[in-house]
This record gives structure tokens, C-alpha cells and sequence, in this order.
């Protein structure tokens, strides 16, 4: 009987310590609704995501979130949140995401300390570089005028 209980503890423990890794990130950032006009620049599959803050903005000192958003029709989604602990991205968060072992990842210090190494993002992409606001659209321009393989505008560096 006491085998049981003692066993029935540490399952329960274990389900709430997984079930809160998963929470929402809470902090600077982590609360939007829609991209600030400032936000960064992505494009995937065809469509234009919006990235803040960019990468090169989240300094030593930074603790929040950086979001990835992706507008759907007349409205934005949030893809997914990085969860920053002064300057260091520890993981990664998404409603979206459902896959277990990547949820699970965690990181310090540019590491991988928790999670299956081989499934989990490297490390040094967590934090998504992005190109300024309005560069998406330039470089849909150019490369229609000048073809594939046009360089990047000048201003659209990611960063």
C-alpha cells in the first residue's frame, strides 16, 4: 500500500512538472497579440513572418520572449515564443508545435541540457535572425525584376 502511494507521488509530480515545462513563457514580450511596426522580417513557404524582438536587440541583459509570428488572413499567429533568461535562450514555446522530445528541449549557454540532442534545434538558431521591416517585400521585388539569385537589399542583412 505504501509502495502504491509513494508511487502514485512521484507519477503525479512527474505529470505536473511536465505539464508545467510546457506553460506559456511569462515576462517582456511574451504577451503579444501582434507584431510591433519594429518587428523584423522573415519569409517561409510564401508567406511573410514577423520576428520580435530581432536578434540583435536582445542584448545580456534581455529576459522575455522573442515571437515568431505568421499572419493568417486578416489576422497574426503566434508560431512560436523563444524564452529568454538574461540574453540566453532557454527554449522554445508554441501552441502549434505538438511534437514532445522538441517541446522538451532545453539550453544554456549555447547547449543543449535537456532533450534528445539529434531531435532538438541547434542551439545557435533558437534566436531567429530576421531582416528589417519592409525588406521581405524589396526582395520579392528585386528578385521579380532581376530573377533568383539577386542579392540581398541593402538594410535587409539578417541580423
Amino acid at each position: 500500500m505504501i509502495g502504491r502511494t509513494i508511487l502514485s507521488v512521484v507519477l503525479l509530480t512527474l505529470m505536473l512538472t511536465s505539464a508545467n515545462a510546457q506553460e506559456r513563457p511569462t515576462g517582456l514580450n511574451c504577451n503579444l497579440k501582434v507584431p510591433p511596426k519594429e518587428a523584423g522580417e522573415e519569409h517561409n513557404h510564401g508567406a511573410i513572418l514577423r520576428i520580435f524582438p530581432r536578434a540583435k536587440n536582445i542584448g545580456s541583459t534581455y529576459s522575455g520572449c522573442q515571437t515568431l509570428f505568421a499572419a493568417e488572413q486578416d489576422r497574426w499567429v503566434i508560431v512560436a515564443m523563444t524564452e529568454v533568461v538574461k540574453g540566453d535562450p532557454v527554449r522554445i514555446w508554441s501552441e502549434i508545435e505538438t511534437a514532445p522530445n522538441f517541446l522538451a528541449c532545453r539550453y544554456a549557454k549555447g547547449k543543449v541540457v535537456r532533450g534528445d540532442r539529434e531531435q532538438c534545434p541547434d542551439a545557435q538558431h533558437i534566436l531567429a535572425k530576421s531582416m528589417a521591416p519592409g525588406c521581405v517585400e524589396r526582395l520579392r521585388r528585386l528578385v521579380e525584376k532581376n530573377g533568383l539569385g539577386t542579392p540581398l537589399p541593402k538594410g535587409c542583412a539578417y541580423e
